[in-house]
């Protein structure tokens, strides 16, 4: 009887997990309102993606990171370099997923849930493979301007990709 050939448990993804998510902040006590237009004041919420190279290059923190201190303590001191690949910026619309392409072929989708009267914002994000299948399934966020969620685990070129999001407004 020929027994199937196992694929290696991908414990990389595992750990990735263990990993992955790191809320920098937590905001409690706005009360959620059902996004309407007036709400935003016709501003729209818009997230900054920023996406990092960390590995052990000893090259140290790209200077334009000096306003991320979470990068010197753990899990994230693990890594000496980081380099800046990308910084753009996505729309949050209601009922409309704003996408990105990121280096490793990955997509990244985030789309606005609800906007709070303190200015704060519900948005859901998910990476997925270019086959569809999910990196980091539906997550939930709520932020208010100028916080960062990061996100990191993804393997990337001798070290791993690194996203930090910001809600801009």
């Amino acid at each position: 009887m020929r027994v199937p050939a196992r694929r290696p448990s991908n414990v990389w993804r595992r750990r990735a997990w263990f990993f992955a998510v790191w809320l920098l902040a937590s905001v409690a006590g706005a009360r959620p309102v059902t996004l309407e237009a007036n709400d935003s004041g016709g501003a729209e919420p818009v997230l900054e993606l920023l996406v990092l190279h960390a590995t052990h290059a000893k090259r140290g923190i790209d200077p334009s990171l000096r306003g991320l201190p979470e990068l010197t303590k753990q899990p994230f001191a693990a890594f000496d370099s980081y380099a800046v690949l990308e910084r753009t910026r996505l729309p949050l619309s209601p009922g409309s997923r704003s996408t990105r392409r990121l280096p490793n072929g990955r997509w990244l989708g985030a789309e606005l849930l609800t906007m709070d009267k303190d200015g704060a914002v519900r948005f859901a994000a998910s990476i997925s493979e270019p086959g569809g299948s999910a990196f980091l399934p539906l997550l939930e966020v709520r932020a208010r301007p100028g916080q960062h969620f990061i996100v990191a685990g993804q393997s990337y070129k001798s070290g791993i990709l690194v996203l930090v999001l910001t809600l801009v407004r």
